[in-house]
């Protein structure tokens, strides 16, 4: 598969309210920096919205959804996606090519892959908090859809 897209990903608007209709789950919530502060060889919001992809990590449990924080100057959890699959991107194919020319791959890192057309921009943001977010964190889909802070995500004694 190329990493030109033919279908143009839509992001959505909604509030996490409108999130109930999906069932609790497992969610990670992984760190970027804004597509305006990415340097070359990096990546961050701009390749979710190209890619309805996120990666490359290494982890073992596998989530349904995902979030993304992204870092100043929106310190905010930006955007929802409900997870279609998890895969080696060196085994499978996937929409992102040249995935070992990015800094942040490293062997055996995961790709997410989201559900086409189920990527959401929040438009509740949840605003940073306490703990910096500086790695993936899990959670689950209830606690995010209630957090009113990114502290109300997680169990702090849970944090590395």
């Amino acid at each position: 598969m190329s990493s030109s897209i033919n279908n143009e990903i839509k992001i959505y608007r909604k509030s996490r309210e409108e999130l109930e209709c999906y069932p609790d789950g497992l969610m990670i919530i992984c760190p970027s920096k804004p597509s305006e502060d990415i340097r070359e060889g990096y990546y961050g919001e701009d390749f979710l919205l190209e890619f309805s992809a996120w990666g490359f990590i290494n982890f073992s449990r596998e989530p349904d959804y995902f979030g993304l924080y992204v870092t100043s100057p929106i310190k905010a959890v930006k955007y929802f996606g409900v997870v279609e699959e998890v895969i080696d991107p060196k085994k499978e194919e996937h929409p992102v090519d040249y995935f070992r020319e990015y800094e942040s791959y490293n062997e055996g890192d995961k790709l997410i892959i989201l559900k086409r057309n189920k990527i959401i921009e929040l438009d509740d943001m949840i605003p940073y908090e306490g703990t910096r977010i500086q790695r993936f964190q899990y959670t689950k889909l209830n606690k995010f859809i209630e957090a009113e802070t990114t502290d109300d995500l997680w169990d702090k004694s849970s944090l590395v």
